[in-house]
């Protein structure tokens, strides 16, 4: 019995010694960051950002702590590029025309068209991803982690039917900014830059002819009570980005890194699955108000409306990329293109 009680004494002593030189085992780092976007917060890119900071926490066992500010709570759209180039903010959703006053060349559309969602994804996420992430971290000090789709369908809305070219002749086209009035001239419109809080009431006293927008802003500033014809001419989808300072994540070690690109591609996945479902319940939304939608079949846009408005955005483009930067963005729609 003395045996037993001097091996538990020996015992304890022995694991309190340990207690007090045994070396301490720092906690993990934990790595904050601020995320400003823009969006409402009920929006799907809203809400596949906040999966996104969830995810992101969760994959990195909490050593990744992204703190969302939706809605335009930190920066207003304008704001993002020289924030995250300058580091005074961690990580934001972005839309890359926005970097245009600091890189020329970070978006060069030079008119030619894809064909449908799929050869979208395989340019705007593929060649011409590639190219923008380089220029994005060689000039603007920017990673980007994930892209997030705004629209898949965007177009005209008219307070007439449009079908064929020549048809919106004369026609007063509201567009959001100077990049779309190549378009608008091609088609035979008078472009108007105005604002969207302004749309409603141009199209009710008939200021104004139309409207070019995403499909959803249709439904959603009811828009379609005051004009009933959708025209899409081509398809033209959107994309916006989840991106990072590039100091800061460079600053992180390989494990976070892939856990915070694992998180984006669950963001990704998650803001296309909502996006596309959004729209078809808006594309029978705006059938139950009466409104007609036309979309140009692919061999009828090919043969009667790329011919006049493709060489009109080339041209443009030339004037403001360059040639050789033209056909080379023209070569990536021409590979990716379904065989």
């Amino acid at each position: 019995m003395k045996r037993t009680w001097l091996f538990i004494v020996f015992a304890l002593t022995l694991m309190l010694t340990l207690a007090f030189i045994a070396p301490v085992v720092p906690a993990a780092d934990t790595y904050t960051a601020q995320l400003a976007s823009q969006m409402p917060v009920n929006h799907p890119i809203t809400q596949s950002i906040d999966l996104f900071c969830k995810r992101a926490q969760e994959l990195s066992n909490g050593q990744l702590d992204i703190k969302h500010f939706p809605a335009g709570q930190l920066l207003t759209d304008r704001e993002v590029p020289e924030a995250i180039s300058k580091g005074t903010i961690q990580m934001a959703q972005t839309y890359f025309p926005w970097w245009s006053g600091m890189i020329k060349t970070i978006y060069p559309y030079a008119g030619k068209s894809y064909d449908d969602l799929d050869h979208y994804f395989r340019l705007a996420r593929g060649p011409l991803l590639d190219y923008q992430k380089k220029l994005l971290a060689e000039q603007g000090n920017c990673t980007v982690i994930a892209p997030i789709i705004y629209a898949t369908k965007a177009g005209y809305l008219l307070t007439k039917p449009v079908k064929n070219m020549g048809d919106m002749k004369g026609m007063k086209i509201r567009i959001s900014s100077s990049a779309l009035a190549t378009e608008v001239k091609a088609l035979g419109g008078v472009p108007v830059v105005m604002s969207s809080a302004d749309v409603y009431m141009a199209l009710q006293r008939k200021t104004i002819d139309g409207v070019h927008s995403g499909v959803t802003s249709f439904y959603a500033r009811k828009w379609y009570e005051v004009a009933k014809y959708v025209f899409l001419p081509r398809y033209v989808t959107t994309d916006f980005y989840i991106v990072a300072n590039k100091a800061w994540y460079d600053g992180l070690s390989a494990d976070l890194k892939q856990a915070m690109m694992k998180a984006g591609e669950e963001a990704t996945a998650f803001c296309t699955k909502m996006t596309l479902a959004m729209e078809d319940k808006v594309e029978q939304g705006l059938k139950a108000q009466g409104v007609e939608t036309y979309q140009v079949p692919l061999d009828v846009y090919r043969t009667e409306f790329a011919p006049i408005l493709e060489p009109a955005s080339r041209e443009v483009a030339v004037k403001q990329f360059g040639e050789d930067l033209v056909k080379q963005y023209e070569q990536w729609v021409e590979d990716t293109r379904a065989k």
